[in-house]
């Protein structure tokens, strides 16, 4: 069926895409637009891959054949001719993934000059067109993107493109750790204390937390890990204590938070303590190093905690970088400009502005490579104006005819 968009998608190559993340879909994506002849420019945070390389040797929730594809095993035998594709049903951890097929990846000619390593976009916006302004979507449509860009060696400059994939994913902004999910008073001000890595983490080191108490704020499914690995990590070593901030039992909460308190309570193991609150209503750092929680209780009483370490797993959110934007906060369909109601959540009101996004952490790293490709494949069959176009399909008959 084709899209009715109020302004025609296609685009002509040589054309420039402006690809925000430089995660799996990030890179993906780019490799696609690279093989169809398309310029690229891959703006990342930090450094492509890190959030899977953080997962560390943690399995991913999906087989090679699934969070891998012909594109890219093509991609790297071209710059490796001994390169030899893994074992389609083989699970990567989060580093072997990493290191075996996304970084060769974007260290292959076709993607290596055109990534912005530390180079966080912090504005995008158009040219010469307003937000605005009362045109015609096309006319708004034929104008370049103009994006902001904060290089942590470089410095701020911009860059310009004629469409943007938005490729960052979910985990961009963390939620509050106050109630409702609000901000806690003093959280801004300590949030560059507070401990980043669990045990499981490559990151992590033992000295962080021996002889110590450890306070975790959250039920996001990263909380949920961290407790897991503290769970693994006391039953070897019982040198510290972890105090573990839950919303009251009475309130919606995940299955896998249910039956994790459960197995708390349940325990001998007296190393780990879980406390209800509705949020931290404040935070302070002691002179010692210390902190000391304020925890609002349902009677709208509050108890203190203090804790040697702490440590927040509250979620996150999305941000909009571009509320000059038609495309919304949260990346789907909808704004002023009416759209087709039939349009895939890839497609904001934002003309040229693709929102790209792999499953959250809730459904196992990894969990939504395969509904993002298909997303890619859409996307480009959609600016290249070929419905049947599908470049997997094509490279992976190529590969089998060798």
């Amino acid at each position: 069926m084709t899209l009715a968009l109020p302004w025609d998608p296609e685009m002509e190559s040589p054309a420039t895409l402006l690809v925000v993340g430089g995660g799996p879909v990030g890179i993906e994506a780019a490799l696609y637009a690279r093989f169809l002849g398309y310029f690229v420019s891959i703006f990342e945070s930090r450094r492509v891959a890190h959030r899977m390389l953080d997962w560390h040797d943690r399995p991913l929730a999906l087989p090679v054949s699934q969070v891998t594809t012909s594109l890219g095993h093509a991609a790297i035998a071209a710059q490796n001719p001994e390169y030899k594709r893994p074992d389609p049903d083989r699970i990567f951890t989060g580093r072997e993934y990493a290191e075996e097929y996304l970084l060769p990846l974007a260290k292959t000619d076709l993607l290596f000059d055109d990534i912005h390593f530390l180079s966080p976009v912090i504005d995008v916006s158009r040219r010469r067109t307003h937000r605005r302004d009362p045109i015609h979507p096309q006319e708004r449509c034929n104008d370049e993107f103009r994006v902001v860009v904060q290089g942590q060696h470089r410095g701020p400059w911009t860059a310009r493109g004629d469409c943007l994939l938005d490729c960052r994913g979910h985990a961009i902004e963390p939620i509050g750790m106050g109630p409702g999910g609000g901000l806690a008073i003093g959280e801004r001000d300590l949030e560059k204390d507070f401990l980043l890595h669990a045990p499981s983490d490559r990151k992590y080191e033992t000295k962080h937390l021996e002889g110590k108490r450890l306070g975790l704020i959250g039920e996001h499914a990263l909380a949920c890990q961290c407790v897991a690995d503290w769970l693994v990590h006391f039953a070897q070593n019982r040198d510290a204590r972890l105090v573990w901030m839950v919303r009251p039992s009475d309130h919606s909460q995940s299955d896998r938070v249910a039956a994790l308190r459960s197995k708390i309570e349940s325990s001998s193991n007296r190393n780990i303590l879980c406390i209800e609150t509705l949020g931290v209503e404040s935070i302070t750092k002691q002179e010692d190093g210390s902190f000391r929680w304020n925890l609002l209780k349902e009677d709208d009483s509050t108890v203190e905690l203090e804790t040697d370490v702490a440590m927040r797993r509250t979620g996150y959110r999305y941000r909009s970088i571009g509320p000059e934007l038609h495309a919304h906060a949260d990346g789907w369909v909808g704004s002023e400009l009416r759209i087709d109601a039939n349009a895939p959540r890839f497609v904001t009101a934002e003309p040229g502005y693709y929102a790209l996004r792999a499953a959250t952490i809730e459904e196992g790293a990894g969990a939504g490579l395969p509904e993002a490709f298909e997303e890619i494949r859409r996307v480009f069959a959609l600016i290249g104006g070929r419905e049947d176009l599908d470049l997997y399909r094509i490279v992976e008959q190529q590969s089998k005819s060798r």
